[in-house]
């Protein structure tokens, strides 16, 4: 994992958000502006279809808001237009904004095996969160099996490090949810932010979930979600 660091691509995007690759698979919508809220779209392939989820997250509890939607290609107009009703409103009432984050992204670079350890896996920009800053990924076994499989699922834990301040969990698997499937490994994929005005980051890191699935090349995506505090000086 020693090489990401040299891979890793900064985008800094004050004023507008950022299309950082070509990968269409999960995309930032953005944050509200006091920070509170964070919502992004993914698309996928599953025994129904081709699908497009939104989701929304509240920051400061890592947790969904409800009110997202789930939409099939090939749904009639009635559903399809049910979906995106849903969430215009969705971003409208958490007033969710394409504006004035910041976009930092390894994508497509290979997936390494599982390995159960801790890794550094992302740097964030020290104007933001203070020098030497790391998204450190833990894989591990979970005990349980999985749902009508004998594998063992993996989870994950990432943490935040800084070097003037104490790490930070962002999250900590203590079981699976069946929404998982049975996973493998875990990636980070990118992370988003938006500077508040008393120096607090609103954060929210993407991780790519792999599980056998329908198809090979399906991907599931999570956002982990926490309100950073600016370093002490």
């Amino acid at each position: 994992m020693k090489q990401i660091a040299a891979l890793i691509l900064l985008v800094l995007a004050l004023g507008t958000r950022m299309a950082v690759a070509a990968d269409a698979e999960v995309k930032a919508l953005g944050f509200s502006p006091d920070g509170r809220y964070f919502a992004f779209e993914q698309r996928g392939t599953d025994p129904a279809g081709v699908f497009t989820t939104t989701s929304a997250m509240e920051v400061a509890d890592n947790r969904l808001v409800k009110g997202g939607s789930l939409s099939y290609s090939d749904d009639d107009k009635v559903k399809l237009k049910k979906a995106a009703t849903a969430t215009t409103r969705l971003i409208r009432r958490l007033r969710i904004s394409p504006k004035d984050f910041m976009t930092v992204s390894i994508r497509g670079l290979d997936v390494e095996p599982f390995e159960e350890a801790s890794h550094k896996s992302l740097a964030l920009p020290s104007a933001w969160f203070g020098p030497e800053t790391w998204l450190v990924l833990q894989q591990f076994k979970i005990a349980t099996r999985c749902q009508n499989a004998q594998e063992t699922p993996v989870g994950f834990g990432l943490s935040l490090e800084r070097k003037d301040a104490p790490p930070i969990q962002l999250s900590h698997d203590v079981d699976i949810p069946s929404s998982r499937g049975c996973p493998t490994h875990y990636r980070v994929v990118e992370a988003h932010a938006r500077k508040l005005k008393d120096g607090t980051v609103a954060l929210a890191v993407i991780v790519q979930n792999f599980a056998p699935g329908f198809e090979a090349k399906n991907r599931n995506f999570i956002a982990v979600t926490a309100l950073v505090p600016p370093v002490k000086k």
